[in-house]
């Protein structure tokens, strides 16, 4: 691998346009969970081959070009690997260059159970793991979204191909006026990082979102390498690529020594159901165990989106102007937005180190690319299920997603807390607890469990190099990536 990062913009023809943007305009989605069905590894390749090679996989370069005349992609896809159907469609790592830990045992594995604060999963459908009886093991997600106007083009994938096909299926309501909510009514999507020298994907005027930013538009640009392989880092190194066998002598690196995850990155999913009915009643209980207001400080924000202090008009309100705050500045105390609200333990922005400008930086360490969406199922007996399909994408799985999971959301210590973890997508107990400064009746409710997980499993996103290097039908079918010890 060469000491020398790319230069960014020289390589977005190489970059699947999900790293740039969410595709917010294409408000219709479907999420493919698919298995590789023993001995039908060519014909799993050859529906690959048949994707990567439209015009649905959109790359960054398209994107950038596009943004400003978004009626042509009326559809775009994104496709990633587990660890297992890399080594399906017979991937093998090199012994000096492999994959990192948490992507080689899955998310799914018993060590990552534990080390994520899981709790016992005896309700998980599916992960990126073999061998669990009950759950289906991912080889690939396909992620696909397309205009509600028009009607999706993208053959389904190969009953033949795959033993199991899986669709997660978008929320039908959950864009209005062409802003996302998720299941329990609350804005969504609107604090995302920005990668330094990659197009934003908003679609809105770079000028005008500066402004609104109010002079903490830095706060949020974070250095490439924090989410694509291959580029320096917020620690000014580059980020770590694996390599696997064979890629150097196919003459597809981007660049002289790239290796075969350079301009990837990873995807953390998660699909959350959610209760939509015990929030609900929450919500509609009386102060100071229920109510709106109390919902609101579990989350940290209005569910218009905008921070609980704001005093001025809501309407017209950019994602900017509302992403423009420090808790530092404007609640340092958590009187307003409590300590242990949902946002503060996800992106705690310059709260917890020992200034302003130290508690940024450190926080730009642990940021997460969320390209998820909510969705909706119905069982046999027509009950609704909703909930959100949590996808995240960052360079290092440990650094970002994990130490997030571990110490912010499910950590009982956090800040000046001891014993509550996330109000809303903290751990399976049956009754929680959530602190509010200044209740007459104490300072602490008891809350239900809101959230369960059905699901996850750690993927990779490639390159679009090396996208067609997997989907090669003369990739030896032979070669396999040992199996990882847990």
């Amino acid at each position: 691998m060469t000491n020398r990062a790319p230069i960014l913009s020289e390589q977005t023809n190489d970059i699947q346009g999900m790293l740039n943007s969410g595709f917010g305009w294409l408000t219709t989605s479907r999420f493919w969970l698919l298995t590789i069905r023993d001995g039908h590894e060519d014909a799993a390749r050859a529906w690959f081959a048949k994707l990567v090679g439209s015009q649905l996989l959109v790359t960054a370069e398209r994107f950038a070009k596009k943004t400003n005349e978004r009626t042509p992609i009326a559809e775009a896809v994104a496709i990633a690997f587990s660890f297992a159907g890399l080594a399906k469609l017979g991937l093998k790592e090199t012994g000096a260059h492999p994959f990192p830990s948490p992507f080689r045992s899955g998310m799914g594995s018993h060590l990552r159970e534990a080390l994520l604060r899981d709790g016992p999963r005896s309700n998980w459908r599916w992960s990126d793991v073999d061998g669990i009886l009950g759950r289906q093991t991912v080889h690939a997600l396909v992620a696909q979204w397309w205009s509600p106007d028009g009607s999706p083009t993208m053959d389904a994938p190969d009953p033949e191909a795959f033993s199991t096909i899986r669709t997660i299926e978008d929320h039908p309501t959950s864009f209005r006026d062409g802003k996302l909510f998720e299941p329990f009514g609350f804005r969504d999507g609107i604090a995302q990082p920005v990668i330094r020298g990659l197009k934003e994907g908003s679609g809105d005027d770079p000028k005008q979102v500066r402004r609104d930013a109010d002079g903490m538009y830095d706060d949020r640009v974070i250095a490439p390498g924090e989410f694509i392989l291959g580029y320096r880092n917020e620690y000014n190194e580059l980020t770590y690529c694996p390599n696997v066998e064979h890629w150097t002598q196919s003459g597809r690196a981007a660049q002289a020594g790239g290796h075969f995850t350079l301009n990837g990155s990873y995807l953390a999913v998660r699909q959350i159901e959610q209760d939509v009915a015990a929030f609900n009643a929450l919500a509609a209980g009386s102060a100071p165990f229920g109510g709106r207001d109390v919902c609101e400080k579990m989350m940290g924000r209005r569910q218009d989106g905008l921070p609980l202090w704001w005093k001025g008009p809501s309407e017209g309100v950019s994602n900017s102007k509302a992403d423009a705050f420090r808790f530092r500045v404007e609640d340092a105390n958590g009187l307003v937005c409590p300590k242990g609200a949902h946002i503060r333990r996800a992106n705690p922005r310059d709260s917890l180190g020992i200034d302003l400008r130290s508690s940024i930086t450190a926080s730009k360490l642990h940021r997460l690319l969320r390209r998820g969406r909510p969705y909706l199922e119905q069982d046999e007996s027509g009950a609704r299920h909703e909930g959100t399909l949590f996808i995240a994408c960052n360079a290092d799985l440990e650094r970002q997603f994990e130490f997030i999971h571990q110490r912010w959301l499910r950590n009982p210590r956090f800040g000046n807390l001891h014993h509550e973890d996330d109000p809303v997508v903290g751990s399976a107990a049956p009754t929680k607890s959530f602190t509010i400064p200044g209740l007459p009746s104490g300072e602490e409710i008891s809350l239900a469990t809101l959230t369960q997980t059905l699901g996850g499993g750690y993927f990779f996103l490639p390159g679009i190099r090396a996208l067609q290097f997997i989907v090669e039908a003369s990739q030896p079918a032979s070669q396999r990536l040992e199996a990882a010890a847990e």
